[in-house]
């Protein structure tokens, strides 16, 4: 690994712009293992198409609507755990699988397109969310899409960045990349986006969300740090922090701490939700 990133290094200095392509399609590129893709997955009573590359899968049931968003190189598989809580009396579960994330790689994504596929879902749904879910990226897209004028009356940050850039950042850190490489590197990523990085600070968005919010981070997640959910929690208005220690970034998902408490959580969303001033 020393050795790699010794290359990276010299190559980012020398090819600064062919080391900012070949980042950003790391960065762009999702990588989904064979056991995720072939995971139990129970089949929905509807899937509905969302744009040209994201699907909705949709298991009817009661009044109570639930959007569940997957995160970056995310399945929708890994909420199996906590689909498996809702009374289907009571909710009605929508999952949302986001581009370039399908049972066969269909090209890139990034946070842009985790953010369209969002608006679109709730386009189709029609209808006010009580509960929305997001994991990982998943989580920072749904974050974005809340301080919007939308009508989610609660929300469950899992996992979630505070802001991209520092996204970007940490894999141009561990590729010892040089500071033009870096800089094309940035700049590439919020091209390809459609907007600056100032613009996705979800912290700073947070601010406009307006409804309850639980946050659920692991002390030592090791892909997204656990800094980012105490300023999440700090940032929005009506948050709540949940934290745990020792299940990581993707066992979080799984755990029956977490899962107790997102099922607290949305039997209170489940019933009058007030929405601070």
């Amino acid at each position: 690994m020393k050795l790699f990133q010794a290359a990276m290094a010299l190559f980012s200095r020398l090819f600064p712009r062919r080391a900012s392509r070949l980042a950003l399609s790391l960065l762009t590129t999702p990588r989904i293992g064979t056991l995720s893709r072939e995971a139990e997955y129970p089949e929905p009573d509807y899937r509905q198409p969302v744009g040209a590359r994201a699907r909705l899968d949709i298991w009817s049931g009661g009044p109570v609507r639930v959007l569940l968003v997957h995160g970056w190189s995310g399945h929708v598989s890994q909420f199996v755990p906590l689909m498996e809580q809702f009374d289907r009396q009571r909710y009605t579960l929508y999952v949302l699988q986001l581009p370039g994330h399908g049972d066969t790689p269909d090209g890139p994504s990034h946070v842009g397109d985790f953010i369209a596929a969002i608006r679109e879902a709730m386009a189709l749904i029609g209808h006010p969310l009580d509960l929305a879910i997001g994991h990982s990226m998943g989580a920072g897209a749904l974050a974005f899409v809340m301080s919007e004028p939308v009508n989610i009356r609660s929300g469950v940050l899992i996992a979630a960045p505070a802001e991209f850039r520092s996204l970007v950042g940490r894999l141009a850190d561990f590729l010892h990349f040089g500071q033009r490489a870096r800089q094309r590197l940035l700049d590439g990523m919020a091209a390809r986006v459609g907007m600056g990085f100032d613009e996705l600070d979800i912290a700073r968005r947070g601010r406009d969300i307006r409804v309850p919010v639980l946050v659920v981070h692991d002390t030592r997640d090791r892909e997204i740090p656990f800094a980012d959910g105490l300023r999440l929690h700090r940032a929005i208005p009506a948050a709540e922090l949940f934290q745990t220690a020792g299940v990581g970034h993707r066992r979080v998902l799984s755990d029956k701490a977490v899962l107790d408490r997102i099922l607290v959580f949305a039997g209170e969303a489940g019933g009058e939700v007030k929405v601070p001033a």
